[in-house]
């Protein structure tokens, strides 16, 4: 399945939700790949967790080239 490259500022900070929308991804998959060290997210507190518009470009390569 090809997907379209997200339009995100790289800079800016983003929600598992919004991430989840824009990559059509349920939130276990951004969490699977957190675990795994594939991206890396900005923990405010322990319930609010948000990651960085390039975050999402690396997380997009990598489900597109099926994380290789």
């Amino acid at each position: 399945m090809t997907r379209p490259k997200p339009d995100v500022d790289p800079k800016r900070r983003y929600s598992v939700k919004e991430i989840c929308a824009m990559l059509n991804i349920c939130r276990d998959t951004v969490r699977k790949y957190t675990a795994n060290e594939t991206i890396v997210c900005i923990r405010v507190t322990s319930r609010e967790i948000y990651y960085l518009g390039s975050e999402i470009l690396i997380l997009h390569d990598a489900l597109t080239n099926g994380g290789k």
